[in-house]
């Protein structure tokens, strides 16, 4: 099983949009959202991969959307494409877990 799969399997792990992900800091940089703990991401340049999502770092290879379960790909075509099935401006998705707020 891969670390993809064992990772998405996890309860709570939702897909978020670029929109949601980034925030703007007080310095007017953009970093991501603390709000969330991010597994990885999608995007359109590569749609067969997902990569690990950081600011930070370099984006690390994490497995392959085929890999994947039937929800998380359903997640992947509603976000990427309308209900006419013509695509859509969005470019990127991430999957990340919302932190409890204790």
């Amino acid at each position: 099983m891969s670390s993809v799969n064992y990772s998405l399997n996890r309860k709570g792990v939702r897909l978020i949009s670029s929109s949601d992900a980034w925030i703007i800091g007080k310095n007017g940089k953009k970093r991501l959202n603390p709000k969330y703990h991010f597994v990885g991401k999608v995007e359109m340049s590569m749609p067969n991969m997902i990569v690990t999502a950081s600011d930070k770092k370099k984006p690390n290879y994490r497995g392959d959307v085929s890999e994947l379960p039937r929800p998380a790909k359903r997640q992947i075509v509603d976000h990427f494409f309308d209900e006419n099935g013509k695509r859509n401006r969005k470019t990127v998705a991430y999957f990340g877990i919302e932190k409890s707020s204790e």
